[in-house]
């Protein structure tokens, strides 16, 4: 039964110690990756929503770990652009074209840009127009 209770008091001690040795003295932003997804369908072209990075401590921002899974009827590409606003004002921007393919998987990374500006994909589907579903995700990765 001592031995038990000595055992326990033991492994507390060795657990509260070994938690205050890898406590982080400092958390950063920069470099920070968290998944974005966005999926659904289109016909002729669709715009996403405007995404916003505000992050302290960074310099640039660039789209990491694209990938774009699509699926349709049809055989071929469509184009998807990654389109930045200046300080989220003005007119859109393309930066970066990619084809995708419309059945399949496409991997895509964009150039770095300001925290300061807003992004957007627009996809505009070539060819004959039957429906294309498409699932993305990205990481936003600062620098």
């Amino acid at each position: 039964m001592m031995k038990k209770f000595f055992m326990s008091i033991v492994m507390v001690f060795v657990l509260l110690i070994s938690g205050f040795a890898v406590t982080p003295q400092k958390s950063e932003a920069a470099g920070f990756e968290v998944f974005k997804y966005k999926s659904g369908y289109f016909t002729n072209y669709v715009d996403t929503k405007n995404y916003y990075e505000k992050w302290s401590n960074t310099k640039k921002i660039a789209l990491t770990n694209g990938s774009i899974k699509s699926t349709s009827s049809a055989k071929g590409t469509y184009k998807v652009y990654i389109q930045i606003k200046k300080n989220n004002k003005g007119s859109w921007q393309t930066i970066k074209t990619i084809t995708a393919n419309k059945n399949g998987t496409t991997r895509f990374e964009s150039p770095k840009f300001s925290p300061n500006d807003g992004y957007r994909f627009h996809l505009v589907n070539q060819g004959t127009k039957k429906k294309v579903t498409y699932s993305m995700s990205w990481a936003p990765m600062g620098y």
